[in-house]
């Protein structure tokens, strides 16, 4: 076991451990080098505790953690705390009893491991004699299984009312394309907003400079599911999504909101899934929130918990 502490070694283990992340069909994006190496660069602070277990000097496990310090107190967090739907180790139930065992034994009052599914093995694997623990529930994920998938006969109608109203072409994100992609993204979603008076979660910089980085890296691992709608020969929405081991993960879309009549999400959600089934994927994942037009679909609710580990 090893502990890397510095910005420096964490970089130098992306290619070591996007593999592991492919080897490991139970994780999901957001545990990967793509998101959490942007992730850190952007929004990182204090100290990083990231927990690596080797076999034959192979990369087999990794618990990517940090910890916050204020004064006389400090808090143990994931990697990508915040911002991500679904946060985890890469490891086997037999080795997060090591990583379980390690992370108390760091210099830290208390581990909060925040939006874990449910049944993994982190949140399972007990905790060494002398721990506290508080585990609860904390934000739904609506899922979508794409297995026999159909929808209603209602909807399919109204779906091919509004695809045939706005004559729409797609385009999927590609190295050339993807900047003015994103961009468009960008300003959809927060034209969206502005209508309610409010900036958006994309309006900040440093939120951008994020997913810029985010979206290249996903787009070089094969893992980026983006895709343009065009109007008239303009973009009106953007699909914003990744995805791993046969699941297409919904994160961000943004649309004209001058075109709302239009239902421009809902035909822009039923081209990925459309791309996802042709992909051979066997779940879409709507992600955290439990919005009207995630249940028209026909996902179901999965709640995804708070392990809290407190030291006596």
């Amino acid at each position: 076991m090893a502990i890397i502490t510095t910005d420096a070694a964490l970089t130098a283990l992306a290619d070591e451990w996007l593999q592991l992340w492919r080897r490991s069909p139970d994780a999901t994006p957001f545990q990967s080098p793509m998101w959490l190496l942007p992730w850190w660069r952007q929004f990182g602070s204090n100290e990083l505790q990231v927990i690596t277990l080797r076999d034959g000097g192979k990369l087999e496990a990794l618990a990517p953690l940090y910890v916050l310090r204020d004064d006389s107190e400090s808090l143990g967090l994931f990697l990508g705390t915040g911002v991500s739907d679904y946060l985890d180790v890469l490891a086997t139930r037999k080795q997060c009893e090591v990583i379980i065992d390690a992370l108390t034994k760091i210099d830290c009052q208390m581990w909060d491991l925040q939006q874990l599914r449910p049944n993994i093995p982190i949140l399972e694997t007990p905790s060494p004699d002398g721990w506290n623990e508080n585990v609860e529930d904390q934000d739904p994920c609506l899922v979508l299984s794409l297995e026999n998938f159909q929808t209603s006969t209602h909807f399919q109608k109204k779906l091919r009312y509004y695809q045939r109203q706005g004559q729409f072409t797609f385009q999927e994100a590609s190295a050339e394309n993807i900047d003015s992609m994103l961009q468009s993204l960008f300003e959809l979603h927060g034209a969206r907003w502005q209508r309610r008076g409010m900036p958006g979660m994309l309006a900040d910089d440093v939120i951008q400079q994020f997913h810029r980085d985010v979206a290249h890296a996903m787009l070089a691992a094969g893992a980026l599911r983006m895709y343009a709608m065009r109007a008239g020969g303009r973009v009106v929405g953007v699909f914003y999504g990744f995805a791993h081991a046969g699941t297409v993960y919904y994160y961000l879309s943004g649309y004209d909101p001058d075109l709302e009549k239009l239902s421009l999400g809902t035909v822009i959600v039923a081209h990925a899934i459309e791309c996802a089934v042709r992909d051979g994927a066997t779940t879409f994942d709507f992600l955290r929130g439990a919005e009207d037009y995630k249940y028209a679909w026909g996902a179901k609710d999965r709640m995804n918990r708070r392990r809290q580990i407190m030291g006596s």
